[in-house]
């Protein structure tokens, strides 16, 4: 009893903390410093078999983040879950990915603060290792006020369990931190080539060698490449393996509506001459370009037609609606908000287009161009309009399904933050539409419309 009661202190410390940071984060800048990570949104599974199912299960780096609701103080409610961190995992890079949270959201480990969102669309994973602790770990998610409320007006509500989602995964400090891949024609047309660029990091303060490796099964199951290289890092740095290879004339395999035929690539890092960290990829062939006015798939325009769609409940649910879909003649979806990486998963197996709103949605359209008249021409805004483009780009931007993007929705109305938000998409993206619905006739759009 002494020790439940010791427990039951130690929480209500952590939350009073917790509380009174959250509270003055009106006096603070707009731009919290956090722990977030800007990659695409994977996690690794121990074994080969373990990649291909999809089940984490016995995957002794990930473990489910369920945080059951504490308490409410004011606009605050707390989510918590205490975690024993195995020792194994101290001298890991640990990541906690943030899920459905419908609200802006602080995270908290203890009473230490490490990171925060002012919108709970666009999933994210923040670095935990810097706080952690061997043994117990008490992680809070505190669910509060936007500070940036105008932004966040008309995001759909999702009917999900509120974190439902959410989870802890660990990597070793030498890993596979991101990749880019692409499976595209060669210059005449006749092949098919794979571009693959594994970034690879070395967190250890020592120069460190890994081994990559790879291997890639087009459509039919065959396997039609493989190779393991290593390469070594100096200490505390991240480099790039760019891998360029033929993966024959197979044309047939072109991924488009319709016709979603994909390779299967599996990622994997050696230690000691054993593979481990398996990350598993869905790729497919082809190309999304924009060219005179049109969004192209394969070098060919695309007759779009297009519905507002967002996948609200599960993923069961959302593969029998997206069906449905199909079936009505749309091949391409508008989501409000960015959505669960499944989502994505599911429009690339379908062979379904997307187009990728970022989490800019302002309740009703204002015209109003004086400085500050609109939230996207207020410059104080803009690194967070910035921000918003940036998660929502990097962890969905090897999607086959994605054909465009799009900085909001129709109401978001423009000014600086909306030409920031463009120059800087444009400058990572030059091959997709960067669209914004409401430029009204200005430069910072390369579609005025969807359709």
């Amino acid at each position: 009893m002494r020790q439940i009661s010791l427990l039951i202190l130690l929480v209500t410390l952590a939350w009073q903390t917790a509380v009174a940071q959250v509270a003055s984060f009106d006096e603070r800048p707009l731009t919290l410093c956090s722990q977030r990570i800007y990659r695409t949104e994977f996690s690794p599974f121990d074994t080969r078999q373990e990649a291909l199912s999809g089940n984490h299960t016995s995957t002794a780096e990930h473990i489910p983040f369920v945080p059951t609701y504490h308490n409410t103080v004011g606009q605050l409610e707390f989510f918590g879950q205490q975690i024993e961190i195995p020792t194994a995992w101290i001298d890991n890079n640990t990541y906690l990915h943030v899920e459905n949270a419908q609200s802006a959201y602080s995270v908290a480990i203890g009473d230490t603060m490490i990171g925060s969102a002012e919108e709970g669309s666009t999933p994210a994973d923040y670095l935990l290792s810097p706080y952690l602790k061997q043994g117990n770990n008490r992680i809070m998610i505190i669910l509060r006020p936007s500070r940036t409320a105008e932004l966040n007006a008309d995001s759909p509500t999702s009917s999900r369990a509120k974190l439902e989602g959410c989870y802890i995964t660990s990597q070793r400090r030498l890993s596979i931190f991101d990749y880019d891949v692409r499976i595209t024609p060669d210059e005449k047309g006749e092949t098919l080539r794979l571009a693959l660029d594994i970034i690879a990091a070395n967190d250890f303060n020592g120069s460190e060698t890994i081994a990559i490796g790879y291997d890639i099964y087009d459509p039919s199951g065959k396997l039609v490449d493989y190779a393991v290289r290593e390469m070594t890092l100096e200490g505390r740095s991240r480099d790039t393996l760019r891998i360029r290879t033929s993966l024959g004339a197979e044309m047939r395999y072109l991924w488009q509506s319709g016709k979603a035929s994909l390779y299967r690539l599996m990622l994997y890092t050696k230690r000691n001459g054993k593979p481990r960290e398996y990350i598993p990829l869905r790729v497919g062939a082809g190309t999304t370009t924009f060219a005179d006015g049109k969004i192209l798939r394969n070098g060919k325009p695309i007759q779009i037609k297009s519905v507002r769609y967002n996948a609200l409940k599960g993923r069961k649910e959302a593969i029998a609606e997206i069906t449905a879909l199909r079936k009505q003649g749309y091949n391409t979806l508008l989501p409000d908000a960015p959505q669960p990486k499944w989502f994505y998963d599911v429009c690339d197996g379908l062979g379904v287009y997307v187009v990728e709103q970022c989490a800019i949605s302002p309740a009703t359209l204002n015209d109003d161009r004086r400085v500050g008249g609109t939230p996207s021409n207020n410059p104080l805004l803009a690194d967070e309009y910035i921000d918003r483009v940036r998660a929502a780009y990097y962890r969905t931007r090897n999607h086959s399904c994605i054909i465009a993007y799009s900085l909001g929705s129709a109401k978001a109305g423009n000014g600086y933050c909306m030409y920031k938000a463009y120059e800087w998409l444009k400058t990572v993206e030059r091959e997709r539409a960067v669209v914004c619905l409401s430029a009204d006739g200005e430069w910072n759009t390369d579609l005025d419309k969807i359709e």
